[in-house]
Protein backbone atom coordinates (compact mmCIF):
# COMPACT_ATOMS: atom_id res chain seq x y z
CA UNK A 1 0.00 0.00 0.00
CA UNK A 2 1.47 3.53 -0.99
CA UNK A 3 1.60 6.17 1.77
CA UNK A 4 0.77 9.42 -0.34
CA UNK A 5 2.24 13.27 0.60
CA UNK A 6 0.40 15.99 -0.54
CA UNK A 7 2.65 19.24 -1.07
CA UNK A 8 0.60 22.53 -2.08
CA UNK A 9 1.84 25.76 -3.72
CA UNK A 10 0.05 28.70 -3.99
CA UNK A 11 -1.41 26.80 -7.56
CA UNK A 12 -1.10 23.37 -7.13
CA UNK A 13 -0.92 20.51 -5.32
CA UNK A 14 1.35 17.72 -5.84
CA UNK A 15 0.56 14.21 -4.47
CA UNK A 16 3.79 11.99 -3.88
CA UNK A 17 4.93 8.83 -3.30
CA UNK A 18 8.16 6.39 -3.69
CA UNK A 19 8.31 2.62 -4.48
CA UNK A 20 11.72 1.14 -3.12
CA UNK A 21 10.79 -2.24 -4.74
CA UNK A 22 12.17 -3.41 -7.80
CA UNK A 23 10.04 -6.81 -8.07
CA UNK A 24 7.99 -6.65 -11.81
CA UNK A 25 4.80 -7.41 -10.24
CA UNK A 26 4.94 -4.60 -7.98
CA UNK A 27 6.00 -2.09 -10.37
CA UNK A 28 3.17 -2.62 -11.90
CA UNK A 29 0.68 -2.32 -9.09
CA UNK A 30 2.69 0.86 -8.23
CA UNK A 31 2.05 2.81 -11.78
CA UNK A 32 -1.40 1.37 -11.86
CA UNK A 33 -2.29 2.67 -8.50
CA UNK A 34 -0.77 6.12 -9.38
CA UNK A 35 -2.86 5.37 -12.09
CA UNK A 36 -6.45 5.72 -10.01
CA UNK A 37 -4.97 8.11 -8.19
CA UNK A 38 -4.25 10.50 -11.46
CA UNK A 39 -8.25 9.87 -12.06
CA UNK A 40 -9.74 9.97 -8.58
CA UNK A 41 -8.46 13.84 -9.14
CA UNK A 42 -9.55 14.56 -12.77
CA UNK A 43 -12.55 15.62 -11.44
CA UNK A 44 -10.69 18.50 -9.77
CA UNK A 45 -8.74 18.75 -12.82
CA UNK A 46 -10.80 18.66 -15.59
CA UNK A 47 -10.25 22.64 -17.50
CA UNK A 48 -12.00 24.11 -20.41
CA UNK A 49 -8.77 23.73 -22.45
CA UNK A 50 -7.86 19.70 -20.86
CA UNK A 51 -7.46 17.26 -23.48
CA UNK A 52 -4.53 14.82 -22.26
CA UNK A 53 -3.72 13.18 -19.61
CA UNK A 54 0.19 12.56 -20.02
CA UNK A 55 2.13 10.32 -18.33
CA UNK A 56 5.59 11.96 -17.87
CA UNK A 57 8.35 8.78 -17.64
CA UNK A 58 11.57 10.52 -16.85
CA UNK A 59 14.20 7.79 -16.98
CA UNK A 60 17.11 8.86 -15.61
CA UNK A 61 15.68 9.49 -12.16
CA UNK A 62 12.70 6.51 -12.60
CA UNK A 63 10.27 9.30 -12.02
CA UNK A 64 6.55 9.03 -12.87
CA UNK A 65 4.59 12.41 -13.04
CA UNK A 66 1.01 12.22 -13.82
CA UNK A 67 -1.06 15.43 -14.89
CA UNK A 68 -3.37 16.59 -16.83
CA UNK A 69 -3.08 19.36 -19.36
CA UNK A 70 -4.08 21.36 -22.33
CA UNK A 71 -3.57 20.63 -26.55
CA UNK A 72 -0.10 22.86 -26.74
CA UNK A 73 1.05 20.74 -23.28
CA UNK A 74 1.68 23.63 -22.15
CA UNK A 75 -0.81 24.87 -19.25
CA UNK A 76 -1.12 22.06 -16.62
CA UNK A 77 -4.09 21.25 -14.15
CA UNK A 78 -3.63 22.22 -11.00
CA UNK A 79 -3.07 18.90 -9.09
CA UNK A 80 -0.40 16.27 -10.11
CA UNK A 81 0.83 13.16 -9.18
CA UNK A 82 4.37 12.20 -8.67
CA UNK A 83 6.28 8.86 -7.95
CA UNK A 84 9.75 7.93 -7.31
CA UNK A 85 11.53 4.65 -8.09
CA UNK A 86 14.18 5.14 -6.22
CA UNK A 87 15.93 1.65 -6.20
CA UNK A 88 14.89 1.49 -9.53
CA UNK A 89 16.71 4.52 -10.42
CA UNK A 90 19.99 2.13 -9.79
CA UNK A 91 18.70 -0.50 -11.95
CA UNK A 92 18.39 2.32 -14.69
CA UNK A 93 21.76 2.94 -14.49
CA UNK A 94 22.20 0.35 -18.21
CA UNK A 95 20.68 1.11 -21.36
CA UNK A 96 18.84 -1.90 -22.06
CA UNK A 97 17.34 -1.75 -18.65
CA UNK A 98 16.17 1.69 -19.23
CA UNK A 99 15.00 0.71 -22.71
CA UNK A 100 13.35 -2.56 -21.16
CA UNK A 101 11.46 -0.35 -18.03
CA UNK A 102 10.04 2.30 -20.08
CA UNK A 103 8.44 -0.33 -22.72
CA UNK A 104 6.99 -2.36 -19.90
CA UNK A 105 5.67 1.22 -17.75
CA UNK A 106 3.83 2.08 -21.21
CA UNK A 107 2.55 -1.33 -21.40
CA UNK A 108 1.29 -1.51 -18.03
CA UNK A 109 -0.84 2.32 -18.20
CA UNK A 110 -1.87 1.13 -21.88
CA UNK A 111 -3.35 -2.23 -20.73
CA UNK A 112 -4.84 -0.90 -17.27
CA UNK A 113 -6.55 2.36 -19.14
CA UNK A 114 -8.01 -0.08 -21.44
CA UNK A 115 -10.17 -1.67 -18.87
CA UNK A 116 -10.38 1.23 -16.96
CA UNK A 117 -14.06 2.22 -16.44
CA UNK A 118 -13.30 5.14 -14.34
CA UNK A 119 -10.99 6.89 -17.19
CA UNK A 120 -13.67 6.55 -19.88
CA UNK A 121 -16.33 8.75 -17.67
CA UNK A 122 -14.25 11.67 -19.22
CA UNK A 123 -12.99 13.21 -22.51
CA UNK A 124 -9.15 12.67 -22.12
CA UNK A 125 -6.20 11.14 -24.25
CA UNK A 126 -3.89 9.43 -22.55
CA UNK A 127 -0.59 9.92 -23.80
CA UNK A 128 2.95 9.11 -22.59
CA UNK A 129 6.48 10.25 -23.40
CA UNK A 130 10.32 9.36 -21.95
CA UNK A 131 12.05 12.56 -22.88
CA UNK A 132 9.76 15.80 -23.68
CA UNK A 133 6.10 16.56 -24.21
CA UNK A 134 7.01 17.46 -27.89
CA UNK A 135 7.65 13.69 -27.94
CA UNK A 136 4.46 12.54 -26.90
CA UNK A 137 2.41 9.02 -28.00
CA UNK A 138 -0.94 7.58 -27.81
CA UNK A 139 -1.51 5.10 -25.28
Amino acid sequence: MLTWNSVQTLNTTVHATSEFDTAENTLRKTVEACTDKAISLLNNNIQNDSLYLLFEWNIELAELIILVTNAAKNHDAPESVYCTFPNLALELIRQEQRTKHTESIKFWLHDYLTTCTAFFSYSLVAIFHHSNRNNSELL
